[in-house]
């Protein structure tokens, strides 16, 4: 059996690795949730004491934790920082730390995941999923988007785009994440936005049956619509082949048991 550590939410997690043909029932992978970062103390179950391989390959998924911002030490202003060598020194350190026999590290290229997806092949529906998070979240009553809700998510977000289309794209990823985080820099959207966004994406490679509109799209295994090939092929290569999100891929594989 093999083992993926993550960090995030599972349906994302699940999303990507259907993308990447990995069926985790069939390699026998278990996916386990650690919320710290003491990944060393669950991974080292697996690394035999002469040192040698015991064959079960490991990704631990993590961030890197470099914030892409600095504040001021008087005012507490933050100024964007993209910190592109902080981030990468980071992410070689992370990986070689948690690398160890079959036990291999796969750390984010920037700040986090969400961050990296924001930066990614995926920001316009990251960008666009954060909204309908938001609009969850204050409806209260309702655990679902209406056909209005998500017409009025999309209008925010594409005024947003407008308006910082004159930033990098570092910046305006940071501007999106930075929308789910509350004053002290924690969110309670991550689980709702994973959501959001693994079903608008699965929404996107699906085969809609005419007059089935978008408020359906968190129905969609329910009601088995087919997977349009093409475009589920259209939407991977983007995604193996994406600077950002590769390092996910690429912990997918090894724990399939694949070489990268």
């Amino acid at each position: 059996m093999k083992i993926a550590f993550h960090t995030f939410i599972i349906s994302f997690f699940g999303l990507l690795r259907k993308l990447c043909g990995v069926a985790l029932e069939k390699y026998g992978i278990s996916i386990v949730n650690v919320g710290s970062t003491a990944f060393l103390r669950y991974s080292g179950i697996m690394v035999r004491q002469d040192g040698n391989d015991i064959g079960i390959p490991v990704s631990v998924i993590t961030d890197c934790d470099v914030k892409p911002y600095d504040v001021d030490s008087s005012t507490e202003e933050k100024t964007f920082n993209e910190k592109v060598k902080e981030s990468t020194e980071a992410q070689e350190k992370k990986n070689e730390k948690y690398t160890n026999g079959a036990v291999r590290g796969f750390t984010s290229p920037r700040w986090t995941l969400e961050y990296c997806i924001a930066l990614s092949c995926l920001s316009k529906d990251f960008h666009k999923a954060v909204h309908y998070g938001m609009k969850i979240l204050n409806a209260r009553e309702y655990i679902s988007l209406t056909d209005a809700k998500i017409g009025e998510a999309n209008k925010d977000a594409e005024t947003e785009a407008q308006l910082w289309e004159s930033l990098s794209d570092a910046e305006r990823a940071y501007r999106i994440y930075d929308l789910m985080l509350n004053g002290d820099g924690k969110s309670s959207l991550k689980a709702i936005v994973a959501q959001c966004l693994a079903s608008a994406l699965r929404w996107r490679t699906s085969k809609i049956p005419e007059g089935v509109t978008q408020e359906k799209m968190f129905d969609l295994d329910l009601y088995g619509f087919k997977t349009d090939e093409a475009k589920k092929a259209e939407l991977n290569t983007q995604i193996e082949k994406d600077q950002y999100l590769r390092y996910i891929v690429n912990a997918i594989k090894y724990a399939a048991g694949e070489k990268i």
